[in-house]
């Protein structure tokens, strides 16, 4: 596998995440739909895009390309899946403390006290939206 073909399957995969997002989004009540809704369907669109820019990119220069590893993309792929796993298990304040602190800490190597001010950051930041937005995070698997 190439660059460029792991480029194209990585779009692809977002592109599914942001249609069923919108799809799934379309079963909120009317109120609650509108944020999710119109993020899904931008999201969508703009992978849509950046997927045919790709394909063009690809079909051009099809002879010079240079062979990579197959396994790097996934990682990501990976920490993708695995965060949203954990908010289904452990909900969404928990994953996103322990996503962000373990991505930055595992795949950037940044220094422990900058990771965790980069947790708190993000934590003010979701639950002030939170509160000025009227938005109630589901239950997940553990009831809190």
């Amino acid at each position: 596998m190439n660059k460029d073909i792991l480029n194209i399957v990585f779009t692809l995969f977002l592109c599914i995440v942001f249609g069923s997002a919108a799809i799934l989004a379309l079963e909120f009540s009317r109120l609650a739909q509108f944020f999710p809704l119109y993020v899904s369907v931008a999201g969508t669109i703009l992978s849509i895009i950046y997927l045919i820019v790709l394909l063009i990119q690809y079909n051009k220069n099809r002879h010079e390309h240079e062979r990579i590893a197959f396994i790097k993309p996934l990682r990501y792929i990976g920490w993708i899946v695995g965060y949203i796993g954990v908010i289904y298990v452990f909900g969404m304040f928990i994953a996103t403390s322990l996503f962000i602190l373990s991505f930055l800490l595992i795949e950037t190597t940044m220094v422990w006290w900058k990771s965790l001010i980069s947790v708190v950051c993000v934590l003010v930041a979701i639950s002030t939206a939170s509160r000025l937005l009227g938005v109630y995070w589901p239950t997940n698997i553990l009831g809190f």
